[in-house]
């Protein structure tokens, strides 16, 4: 049987080491890659060489169709493996062939009931699992309940410096009011704080910023409620822009019909909530749109990046009304992954930690260093050279003395969209991980704290 995919190296790297992972001894491993790097190809791979029968499953039908048509494209023996949801397999438990290697998908998920359930009744089988983000909300949830051992795949800039990912633009017009929005028992946002913090008024800024830097380009747009993601795409039709929206009680045929439309480019705007999160596989969806406040760092991840399917000349658009990123940094912000819980001091929020420039004239926002070149052809009325600066968004010359460094991105009301691409977030990070002295320091100078601090903990680490 010949494949029909051939593995990049770096996807065939990831598979060799949870191979090497088994041939250890263990019995379960994740295998974390971020959204877009093609996850199903690899699990095709595992799928063709593995030995036996082989249960695949997943939270969603969409995935499902999804996979199947991955390892059929793939000439996969249909026969070797049963592909299905969770709900599915959980009532056929006792009809099912006994399987020689589960292969669980978006497996931040593992640790629902059902999950659990599952993998307690095949207690002795392998298990493999994917996801672009092992982290949960609830900071005492542990992943390495379900797996022995990780092995990350490559960062997402290095999957865009490769292009195996989309470069992308990032703006951001922040038109929620934080103070309203209020944490539920699960603890992202609850559906009434998002639509309280968005207002009534902000629909039409929706459809006048995708006009003004995106227009024409497929978007998939993330709502805070059915309602108001159905307002949202009658406002798009009202523009005279094909826009549509789905959600999970939409029935199934119109659904299907809708994703097609959306894949073939019938339909220029999808709105939904979180329908359309993980694993859809559009590589001409070039915009994404974020109505829809979260503070989960996975639903965050797995939204923003929709648009960053890897097409040749292909310039992702990230449109943030909800200033997401503040509290979980940008799509090729560096993450630290573990199987363990992340504990109660943990935190995921972002700091900005360069000077940034804002263009007086056009309002782009970028790292002063990567988003300027100095600039002397200017010259001022008696003749001599004005040194500056020229805009990477509008080409306007900025003169040196209006240049505005900060360690934080100013405010400004006059500013309707800012251009952040490039500004450089860093997680903060468990200073129980620190491998230096050094380490240290830098951690206390993001947390704001003494220099006393860094020496006291170096002590408590031997550094």
């Amino acid at each position: 049987m010949k494949a029909m995919y051939q593995l990049y190296p770096h996807q065939q790297n990831l598979v060799n080491q949870a191979r090497d992972k088994f041939k250890q001894g263990k019995k379960s491993v994740l295998i974390q890659s971020p959204a877009g790097s093609g996850k199903s190809v690899m699990i095709a791979e595992i799928v063709r060489n593995a030995k036996g029968h082989v249960l695949f499953m997943v939270h969603r039908q969409e995935l499902v169709n999804q996979i199947k048509e991955t390892l059929i494209n793939d000439d996969i023996d249909m026969k070797k493996v049963n592909v299905m949801t969770v709900g599915k397999i959980r009532n056929r438990l006792d009809k099912l062939p006994k399987p020689s290697l589960i292969i669980t998908d978006e497996s931040h998920h593992s640790l629902a009931k059902t999950y659990l359930k599952i993998y307690k009744f095949y207690k002795d089988v392998p298990r493999i699992g994917f996801t672009a983000t092992p982290w949960r909300m609830n900071k005492k949830d542990s992943l390495d309940i379900v797996y022995e051992d990780m092995v990350e795949g490559k960062s997402v800039q290095w999957l865009i410096d490769n292009h195996y990912l989309a470069p992308y633009k990032y703006y951001s017009v922040n038109l929620a009011n934080q103070d309203k929005l209020k944490a539920s028992s699960t603890g992202d946002y609850t559906k009434q704080s998002m639509e309280d913090a968005l207002g009534y008024n902000f629909f039409g800024d929706v459809v006048s910023t995708y006009q003004k830097i995106a227009s024409g380009t497929q978007a998939i747009l993330y709502a805070p409620s059915v309602k108001y993601s159905k307002k949202l795409a009658k406002q798009f039709k009202e523009a005279g822009i094909n826009a549509v929206h789905a959600d999970a009680k939409t029935p199934k045929r119109e659904r299907n019909q809708i994703m097609s439309g959306f894949k073939s480019g019938k339909i220029k705007i999808l709105c939904n909530i979180d329908l359309i999160s993980e694993g859809f596989n559009a590589p001409d969806c070039e915009t994404v749109i974020m109505c829809r406040p979260t503070k989960s760092l996975v639903l965050d991840i797995q939204q923003s990046m929709r648009s960053m399917r890897y097409k040749p000349n292909k310039q992702a658009i990230i449109i943030d009304h909800v200033a997401n990123y503040k509290q979980h940094g940008m799509p090729n912000t560096e993450h630290q992954w573990s199987l363990k819980p992340r504990g109660n001091k943990q935190s995921n929020n972002v700091e900005v930690d360069e000077a940034i420039t804002t263009c007086p004239d056009c309002f782009a926002v970028g790292r002063d260093k990567d988003f300027f070149e100095a600039c002397d052809i200017h010259k001022d009325e008696n003749g001599k050279p004005i040194n500056g600066k020229v805009c990477f968004n509008c080409q306007n010359f900025i003169p040196n003395p209006i240049v505005e460094k900060s360690t934080k991105l100013k405010q400004n009301k006059d500013i309707e969209l800012k251009d952040i691409t490039n500004i450089r977030f860093v997680v903060t990070k468990d200073w129980r991980k620190a491998k230096s002295r050094k380490e240290l320091y830098e951690i206390a100078k993001q947390k704001g704290y003494k220099p006393g601090w860094a020496f006291y903990k170096a002590k408590q680490l031997n550094l």
